[in-house]
């Protein structure tokens, strides 16, 4: 049987600058299903011209070979260079090369460690969200969502964990002592908050939207969310102070979170963020600043290895 053609989008930059050693351990696995070829990352995204024309050489299987921010990144890049391409002729697989590698969750295929999503056959429907935002300085973005997006203290501590050194070899420490330093150093943000035609003004500490229950690490919430049910699962927390917020981060590491003193928790097509004093927006884990985002998921969907 023939090998399907893909492109690799490799990021050596992944797990703080392991994944080349990483990927030299299922290198050989990628190779037996796809006739591949590897594209690094590189600062100037010239990267992103091989995956047009890969697109326009009729390739349709993709493989994100980094952490959850390859994983956007790669998305993001094949929405904006697909043209007519229907999504749902793309198919999307992933080499888990990063410290948390949520898209893989909870993992089926490991090898040497290492969390993949390569099976074709059983490749299925997966939303894709749609963020549109304006940063600190005015400027109109769009950007893809896969896994999860945040703001208030989830959104720090993503920011944290990305400086964190230990990050490299011990990524469940990292994420912790991350999670500690943002609830240490958070303050609560005044926002308006729009979904399913109402509106209201809240005191903001954390904010998830979500296409999957993982967040980061071991914690998890528990909202009913499905990869292609066409909603983003939204979990709020609000007006908390650090003790609370201690509270909530226990009860995420247990998989809980609905019905927490400060939470709510619900699903929605759409949701919009203002907030007059820019706040942190992280978006798969990569973190800018915001004063307004508009989430929510575009009409088609791609194909998810498994």
């Amino acid at each position: 049987m023939s090998r399907p053609p893909a492109l690799v989008l490799l990021n050596p930059a992944a797990r703080h600058g392991r994944a080349g050693r990483l990927w030299d351990r299922v290198r050989r696995e990628v190779e037996q299903r796809f006739d591949s070829s590897v594209v690094p990352i590189d600062p100037g995204g010239t990267w992103k011209r091989d995956v047009r024309a890969s697109l326009r050489a009729g390739t349709r299987v993709f493989v994100a070979a980094g952490g959850d921010g390859t994983v956007h990144a790669l998305a993001g890049a094949i929405v904006e260079a697909r043209d007519d391409v229907p999504l749902g002729d793309i198919c999307l697989g992933a080499v888990g090369l990063g410290s948390s590698n949520d898209f893989h969750k909870p993992f089926e295929c490991l090898r040497s460690g290492i969390p993949l999503r390569l099976d074709m056959d059983r490749a299925a429907p997966r939303d894709l969200g749609r963020i549109r935002w304006v940063d600190a300085e005015g400027r109109d973005r769009e950007s893809v969502l896969v896994v999860s997006a945040s703001a208030g203290v989830v959104a720090e501590g993503n920011a944290l964990f990305s400086s964190c050194r230990l990050g490299r070899h011990l990524p469940s420490l990292a994420i912790a002592v991350a999670a500690f330093r943002a609830i240490a150093r958070h303050s609560t943000s005044r926002v308006l908050i729009r979904h399913d035609g109402g509106q209201e003004q809240i005191e903001l500490s954390s904010l998830s939207v979500l296409k999957t229950q993982w967040l980061s690490g071991s914690l998890r919430y528990d909202l009913p969310i499905a990869a292609d049910d066409g909603l983003l699962g939204v979990a709020l927390c609000e007006a908390m102070g650090r003790p609370r917020l201690l509270g909530t981060l226990a009860g995420l590491a247990r998989g809980r979170f609905a019905g927490r003193p400060g939470t709510r928790a619900f699903q929605t097509a759409a949701l919009e963020l203002g907030a007059d004093t820019p706040l942190l927006l992280e978006i798969d884990g990569e973190v800018g600043l915001a004063r307004h985002a508009t989430f929510d998921l575009f009409p088609e969907r791609l194909l998810a290895c498994a």
